[in-house]
């Protein structure tokens, strides 16, 4: 077991594969949760005295743990045994619950915990650093700070750490994920028990009555029209799946698949493993504030306002560990993992073409994500596994902050400060450029794969269709958003995107020919086809030239960095008058129609 918050821990106990209503102490501490509603808001509210909420929970800033009671909200979700914080509940009539049923179970099962894990990570995020989102949040009023709690908690002693508050970050989405497996699995092993009970009992039956009319077993059996709705759930799970990339292959007793794969041992994929979508607990805002927290981490460390509070990431997450750009991208897979399993559209198979983007693999689809033939399903989105702009701003983030020449330089260092030389694996000075190439590739890698299924989640495109345009009522209005779709201009891109990436050339790529032109293609889609020009973009875009944020001239001097004459020609007649000036510029070309549309939130322009 990693080191959690500070301490080393015992290893969890496993819970017993019961439906018992017991809880230990600590579990009961966890579900005892503030009333998250209007009326926690009122310093006059009693408990004893029963009132009306006069506004929704969703409708009131979200709370964010107080730093002093972080290190005992931790502790408590890491004490208690995986498979009592989201507890599964049999039928109580014995029988299969249907596929609606055990979706909203395991919704209204998680959803205590769910509140509760996300109120502790957007305290451990404000804590990680002053510029996290969270700590932004605050500052706006979007957000705030519940007071309150354990008065005994505010020593300094139990203040958590930077280092120690991202360590309970990612050990606490581990931890939410066993739990979801837990639900997962407990729910197979008894439906399966109950399939299997129900069918020794109508086998033992028929037996038993072998001379009773045939008509009287098929009025107690399945009937005609449930055989012929599971068949068609069963013919569509397999469709989808096919065009996955499974390899569907029904058999009689148990519909089952298996994934293709080039070796001779193929892993065996069970319907019932699919027909409920994601598993519960784990949900999109955890993810993004865990990703949100490394993007600040990378940039105190190696970004242009680095501080002599900054962690060392080397330190913190190991040597061998994956590098931050790597680690936020597997973050993003995950989250597209889980928003396919409830029938999101992700791009697979997708051909190069939006309109042939393949839909998710699962029935448990409250993402509302559906195709994008059919813009009325796309209204509603399932907050809990639907991607937003921040989840992938914040891998392009990680990369833009991140330099691979000093990563591999501390790695290196850390090596020989432990006794481990690094010039042993190779000859000196080429095993160090070996490493620093290596995480160049890892970065350019994660921004831009990033870039590119941000187009191919459709989600975020209808999300960026909504925000964009006005509702389509005229046939032609409706003409133009089916070709903004068909022919892929629209995406959820956003300012942040283009700016990150921008960033991500500027440090990645030496000053060449290439460099100059990937810039001017990014900026001109920032420009003219999305229409996100701001001045954060701007200033990525000078950066490629090497000209300084602040500085401006009459436009007569040419970029201190060439990468070609064509591109220096362009940046020095666009760009070299100053960040003012082209922003004014585009503003009059209506360059930045969508800038402020298509953020995360309106209030801030960091994702």
């Amino acid at each position: 077991v990693g080191n959690r918050c500070g301490r080393n821990n015992a290893a969890m106990l496993m819970a017993s594969m019961s439906s018992s209503p017991w809880l230990p102490a600590t579990l009961q501490q966890i579900h005892q949760i503030q009333p998250f509603c209007a009326l926690a808001q009122d310093s006059d509210y009693d408990d004893e005295q029963p009132l009306l909420p006069t506004k929704h929970s969703r409708k009131l800033p979200p709370p964010v743990c107080p730093p002093s009671q972080l290190r005992s909200e931790v502790e408590a979700i890491f004490d208690a045994p995986v498979g009592t914080l989201i507890v599964y509940s049999k039928s109580q009539t014995g029988e299969l619950k249907s596929a609606e049923e055990e979706m909203a179970d395991a919704y209204y099962a998680a959803d205590n915990i769910v509140q509760r894990v996300e109120f502790i990570l957007r305290g451990l995020n404000s804590v990680v650093s002053s510029e996290s989102y969270v700590s932004r949040s605050l500052q706006a009023g979007a957000m705030t700070l519940e007071e309150g709690g354990d008065s005994n908690g505010g020593a300094d002693g139990d203040v958590m750490t930077k280092q120690d508050c991202f360590r309970a970050m990612i050990d606490l989405l581990s931890r939410i994920q066993e739990e979801g497996d837990a639900y997962d699995e407990l729910r197979r092993r008894v439906r399966s028990q109950l399939t299997t009970s129900t069918t020794n009992s109508d086998g033992s039956s028929s037996s038993s009555s072998s001379d009773s009319d045939s008509d009287s077993d098929d009025e107690e059996g399945v009937s005609e029209k449930d055989e012929e709705v599971f068949n068609e759930w069963s013919d569509g799970l397999n469709e989808r799946m096919e065009k996955a990339g499974f390899k569907v292959r029904p058999n009689s007793d148990s519909f089952s698949t298996s994934l293709s794969s080039a070796s001779d041992e193929e892993e065996e994929i069970s319907q019932e493993d699919y027909q409920f979508g994601a598993s519960p607990g784990l949900t999109v805002h955890m993810i993004d504030l865990v990703l949100d927290a490394l993007a600040c981490l990378c940039e105190e460390e190696y970004g242009n306002k680095a501080s002599s509070s900054a962690v060392d990431l080397v330190q913190l997450m190991g040597k061998d560990a994956t590098p931050p750009p790597a680690m936020g991208k597997d973050l993003l897979d995950s989250v597209l993992h889980r928003h396919w399993l409830d029938g999101g559209d992700i791009g697979l198979n997708a051909d190069g073409k939006v309109t042939a983007v393949g839909q998710g693999i699962g029935v448990g689809s409250g993402t509302g994500a559906g195709s994008l033939s059919n813009k009325s399903q796309s209204t509603n989105f399932d907050v809990r596994t639907c991607p937003t702009p921040m989840t992938f701003n914040a891998v392009i983030r990680i990369a833009a902050n991140f330099d691979p020449k000093a990563h591999a330089e501390a790695v290196e260092k850390y090596n020989i400060l432990n006794g481990e030389d690094g010039s042993s694996k190779g000859a000196g000075d080429d095993h160090l450029t070996q490493q620093q190439e290596m995480l160049r590739d890892i970065t350019i890698d994660a921004a831009f794969s990033t870039y590119s299924r941000m187009k191919f989640c459709s989600a975020l495109t209808m999300r960026a269709l909504k925000d964009s345009t006005k509702n389509a009522t005229s046939r032609s209005a409706v003409k133009r958003q089916a070709k903004l779709v068909s022919e892929g201009t629209l995406t959820g891109r956003n300012s942040a995107t283009y700016a990150y990436l921008l960033r991500t050339v500027s440090n990645c790529i030496p000053p060449s020919l290439s460099r100059g032109n990937i810039a001017f293609g990014l900026y001109h889609k920032a420009c003219i086809q999305e229409g996100v020009i701001d001045e954060n973009v701007i200033k990525a875009m000078r950066s490629i030239g090497g000209y300084e944020e602040d500085s401006s001239d009459d436009g007569t001097s040419a970029p201190p960095v060439s990468n070609g004459p064509i591109f220096d020609k362009f940046l020095q007649a666009d760009l070299g008058a100053g960040v003012s000036s082209a922003l004014e510029k585009g503003r009059s070309l209506r360059q930045d129609r969508n800038y402020k549309l298509r953020r995360h939130v309106d209030w801030d322009g960091c994702y």
